[in-house]
């Protein structure tokens, strides 16, 4: 038999196989037995969504004696970490094999999605799958306690969450989500935390009990290192939990029993250097070359991940907040970290030393040659992380940042990267654009991840715990990854498995919107997400503090048409500047290029696109809330991208005049589109303002949409007096 008669006999047997399985003892109705490790709580997370599954599809799910079963099994030996099969094994029997537990529980979830988004068992098919990024994570901004901010806890999401993120409800739902969406990893960045969360015995004045947020309101003058704070002073608090300090550590403790349960990572990042509660005691300060901070800094690492021993990893930035002066006393800031952090973590090492400890040094502020030398007596994993798209996930697939700023170094060192993949693009509407990410994903560097390291993404200006924002009293308070279900699911699904086409995605849009035309539905999302990577690309800026398109503002307020002339597009975008498109204007060349119009006309074929699949969804989205506001958020993006498309207008025809006040008909046609952008920017509002309130995010300023409206009217009459 040669190799096609071969693979020909093998199709007929499986398809034979499947069409046995699915007519017998598969149906509705039949009993069921799941057969796992009850002791393996990753496995018996997945049974559990299995027999759910099965129930909701009115199968009888019964003891160990039922005509069907659903079995757990452990196969390491060629199959890999975190991999699975699902194979059929005559008319009765799905087995579902693990390289690892996680492996397992992965395998298990995607039975009981098989069998929600199917017609019951029939619909489980022979799948094998290995990850295709190994570590898969959130970055997570966590606001523990008013007096113990992460990076900046100045806006509303950051302040309304310090009572959330001691809920454990909520800590319930949020990780079994990340395991359901294929996360592993969790990073918790924050600042000084430790004397609310480890009874530091060597320094017994230090520590704190209850949750307390700040009294006085933060605005856009708060300093966001709250540095005048005194965390003592009970005149400044105010206590919204009262809990001591050994239920403190009782209740992390559960949250990270969980976590683990679950498959997932914890990592705790710093920025540096910051002393909440210890400085002015002990002789400590915040001040680098202090040998009582190093001290006091290494005891707090150590005796944090004594108390917490799921803790996986520990992540550091070098600078922030470090006087630069004095930190060349003691070698540079890598060594200094080398001195607090990375010996604290071998002191752990040392009360444990079967424990396995991850250490991530990011290249943010940081030389890698200087990093590796300061850490070459480390013992465990050593990675190094970058921003890999700066703070603008929501921008390009292709992020050339990596390539010419750190690619050479990690080339040279060898040295794992975390790409830290930064969205302070989105935070208020709801995206979902799966071609996006499926691209973005392909396209990331693997080679340098060098199997060890992942991606970790997230915001600085934003915490995704609970929305405080919502005008619907059955949508306010639910979670961020409820609430961004689709964008949360697609970055972990496919960041797992890159195969999930078009097919699953629809099929997952008609179970959560069961009346919606999930295809339209897929478009028109898709169609409505494209437009904020279009304005990115245009207008890029790296960093979080300069823009923020949802609101058109930076961390001084309203953006004016002005910041198009400061900043260019994306590099490798090939999109010309306003000042580029005037150019080949008023030399009567041709443009060597995308011109700022024709992205403006793409902004409007977007545009136009989501809102005639808004206006046919509509129809049937009857009394389903959730899609009426997802509709709604997009078609507020669908204005928003019409109000940039008219204000690209505008700069570009400004530009030629700006170069030549002789034509004057191209500033009366900037007067007009700036004039039109006005319109649409009052439309984009009244439809925002039907499902939100104002907010102030962290670090772009405040998010009211009418009192930006007032800006941008202004910023017409502004152009008006320049002729």
């Amino acid at each position: 038999m040669n190799v096609m008669q071969r693979r020909s006999a093998l199709s007929l047997i499986i398809l034979i196989t499947s069409i046995v399985f699915a007519s017998t003892n598969c149906i509705a109705g039949q009993k069921v037995s799941i057969i796992y490790d009850r002791q393996d709580p990753r496995i018996a997370f997945a049974a559990g969504d299995i027999k759910q599954a099965l129930l909701d599809k009115n199968y009888d799910v019964d003891g160990d004696d039922a005509g069907v079963r659903i079995v757990f099994d452990i196969f390491k030996a060629g199959m890999g970490p975190q991999s699975f099969r699902i194979r059929r094994e005559g008319s009765n029997t799905i087995r579902i094999v693990g390289g690892d537990s996680l492996g397992a529980m992965y395998g298990g979830l995607e039975v009981a999605e098989m069998v929600t988004l199917g017609d019951g068992l029939k619909d489980v098919q022979e799948k094998a799958r290995k990850p295709y990024i190994f570590r898969r994570g959130l970055k997570f901004n966590i606001p523990f306690d008013g007096r113990a901010p992460s990076y900046d806890d100045t806006g509303t999401a950051a302040q309304k969450n310090i009572q959330v993120m001691w809920e454990f409800d909520f800590w319930q739902e949020f990780l079994d989500t990340l395991a359901r969406n294929r996360y592993n990893v969790l990073t918790l960045w924050t600042t000084h935390p430790y004397p609310g969360l480890v009874k530091l015995d060597k320094y017994p004045d230090i520590g704190y009990d209850d949750v307390c947020v700040i009294k006085e309101t933060v605005n856009t003058k708060s300093d966001r290192h709250f540095n005048n704070l005194d965390i003592y002073d009970a005149s400044s608090f105010k206590v919204v939990k009262k809990i001591s300090l050994d239920e403190k550590i009782a209740f992390w403790n559960r949250v990270f029993d969980l976590a683990e349960d679950r498959g997932i990572e914890i990592h705790i990042f710093h920025w540096n250097i910051y002393t909440f509660g210890a400085k002015g005691r002990h002789g400590i300060d915040d001040m680098p070359d202090n040998e009582k901070t190093i001290e006091y800094m290494r005891y707090c690492i150590g005796e944090f991940l004594k108390t917490y021993p799921q803790v996986d990893g520990i992540g550091v930035t070098a600078g922030e907040h470090v006087n630069n002066q004095r930190v060349k006393n003691v070698g540079g800031i890598e060594q200094w970290l080398w001195r607090t952090y990375g010996q604290g973590v071998m002191d752990a090492k040392q009360a444990d030393p079967d424990r396995k400890l991850r250490f991530i040094f990011r290249q943010h502020q940081a030389s890698l040659g200087r990093i590796t030398a300061a850490f070459k007596d480390f013992e465990g994993p050593f990675n190094t992380g970058h921003k890999y798209a700066r703070a603008r996930l929501y921008s390009t697939t292709t992020s050339p940042y990596l390539d010419f700023e750190y690619r050479e170094l990690l080339e040279e060192h060898k040295v794992p990267c975390w790409l830290n993949l930064r969205n302070d693009d989105l935070f208020i509407y709801r995206w979902g654009d799966a071609d996006y990410v499926r691209e973005f994903l392909q396209n990331v560097p693997r080679d340098l991840m060098r199997y060890e390291a992942g991606f970790y993404m997230g915001p600085d200006g934003f915490v995704f715990g609970r929305e405080f924002v919502s005008k619907d009293p059955e949508l306010s308070g639910e979670l961020e990854v409820r609430k961004h279900w689709y964008r949360f699911m697609l970055w972990g699904r496919l960041g797992y498995d890159l195969t999930l086409n078009r097919d699953y995605f629809e099929k997952r849009l008609a179970n959560h919107f069961p009346r919606a035309n999930a295809g339209l539905l897929y478009d028109t999302w898709a169609a409505a997400s494209k437009i904020v990577p279009l304005v990115n690309n245009f207008f890029f800026r790296v960093n979080d503090f300069q823009f923020s398109p949802e609101a058109c503002n930076f961390d001084q307020g309203f953006l004016p048409v002005d910041q198009f002339f400061e900043h260019p597009p994306l590099r490798g975008s090939g999109i010309l500047s306003v000042q580029e498109y005037a150019a080949a204007i008023l030399e009567d060349k041709a443009f060597n290029g995308i011109t700022p119009m024709e992205v403006a006309d793409n902004l409007d074929a977007l545009a136009n696109s989501t809102l005639q699949g808004i206006k046919r969804l509509s129809r049937k989205a009857g009394k389903n809330k959730e899609l009426r506001a997802t509709l709604t958020d997009a078609e507020a993006m669908a204005y928003l991208g019409r109000y940039y498309a008219d204000k690209i207008r505008g700069a570009a025809e400004l530009a030629v005049f700006r170069a030549d006040s002789q034509r004057t008909t191209n500033h009366q046609r900037a007067v007009d589109h700036l004039t039109n952008a006005v319109q649409e920017w009052e439309t984009y509002t009244s439809v925002a303002t039907k499902q939100y309130r104002p907010q102030l995010f962290s670090r772009t300023h405040y998010m009211d949409w009418w009192k930006l409206l007032d800006d941008v009217k202004q910023e017409v009459e502004k152009v008006k007096k320049e002729r």
